[in-house]
């Protein structure tokens, strides 16, 4: 070999010392992912882990060391910073247009105070967005439908109700009248607002990968597996809610909402994460342990208004996990 061959490849062998670190340090970057929701996002209850402080201090949101967004930072370290705006309530207004006042756990409509209420704004969640901002995951829609609002009404017509036959709350939210604003119209609104907000997301951040996470079950294929009444079994499904309005919620309610979600996902490039299908048979009535997501209270008796516990988000964490690009989303 000669003289000049040997200096090339010296050369050569010195640039890649010099250079094989940098694009290591590179690589070692953390991608910046934004996560948006509501209770389903952000826990809420205390059967989805202990509530993180902000500062020190509550800021009445309701992130939980067991929701998703956790999960996945703990088990990404290193190869995304999760930076977790969640908030319980949170409507899509909130995540792009309006501050948000947080609740805690102030649920009057059950006589349950929080001592904290009230609590101070929270900024729309969608200025944690940067351009930089490589996933933003958004689970997001069921506060604008009106979800509380519906197990409630549904919860108060069924006390005069068969609980067998009839259907109060169906009809009320079907036919509407005096104001009511029905179900179908409801749906319009999410899917309006929905298609909207991911363009916001779209135009926030140009190159993100955007996760639209949608609702897992809730409520079981078969009514008669829930519980009836102001018992202790009740209060762990759906109280005095019929069963026919059970079933108006799981088909007519929650899997129109996911319809909802996914269509407009594939309609403003987004991806649809679906949650619904690998939560099946995990619903509030199953029996202790086999559900995720707990009833009007869980099984220790504590308000929990119908959210997911620390199961419930695991399944929810390895379904965002299973969509996000393929090259960074190898499991912890």
């Amino acid at each position: 070999m000669g003289i000049r061959a040997v200096a090339l490849g010296s050369a050569v062998a010195a640039a890649m010392v010099v250079v094989a670190p940098v694009a290591a340090a590179q690589q070692a970057v953390p991608l910046r992912w934004v996560a948006m929701g509501d209770a389903f996002t952000a826990g809420g209850i205390d059967a989805a882990g202990q509530e993180l402080l902000v500062g020190g201090r509550r800021d009445g949101c309701g992130r939980t060391s067991g929701a998703y967004p956790k999960l996945l930072a703990d088990r990404l370290v290193g190869t995304y910073q999760v930076v977790d705006v969640s908030c319980a309530g949170a409507s899509i207004a909130n995540v792009v247009l309006d501050a948000q006042r947080p609740v805690g756990r102030h649920v009057p409509f059950f006589e349950v105070y929080d001592p904290d209420f009230p609590f101070p704004l929270v900024p729309r969640q969608i200025d944690a967005v940067t351009a930089n901002t490589a996933v933003v995951s958004v689970g997001v829609g069921g506060n604008t439908l009106g979800f509380v609002e519906l197990v409630q009404t549904c919860l108060q017509l069924g006390e005069w109700a068969d609980p067998d036959t009839d259907s109060p709350c169906a009809d009320f939210f079907t036919y509407g009248g005096d104001g009511v604003v029905t179900i179908a119209e409801r749906l319009d609104a999410v899917a309006d607002q929905y298609g909207a907000m991911l363009d916001q997301i779209r135009a926030a951040a140009p190159r993100a990968t955007i996760l639209a996470v949608g609702y897992p079950t809730i409520f079981p294929t078969d009514p008669a597996t829930c519980a009836y009444g102001y018992t202790a079994a009740g209060m762990r499904a759906f109280a005095v809610t019929s069963r026919p309005d059970i079933a108006w919620l799981r088909t007519q309610v929650v899997e129109r909402l996911n319809l909802v979600i996914s269509q407009q996902a594939l309609l403003h490039g987004a991806r649809y994460v679906d949650v619904y299908t690998p939560t099946a048979r995990h619903d509030v009535c199953r029996p202790d342990g086999l559900n995720w997501v707990e009833g009007m209270v869980d099984r220790q008796g504590r308000w929990a208004v119908v959210r997911p516990n620390t199961a419930g988000h695991l399944a929810t964490a390895n379904a965002v996990q299973a969509a996000l690009p393929t090259s960074r989303s190898a499991k912890a």
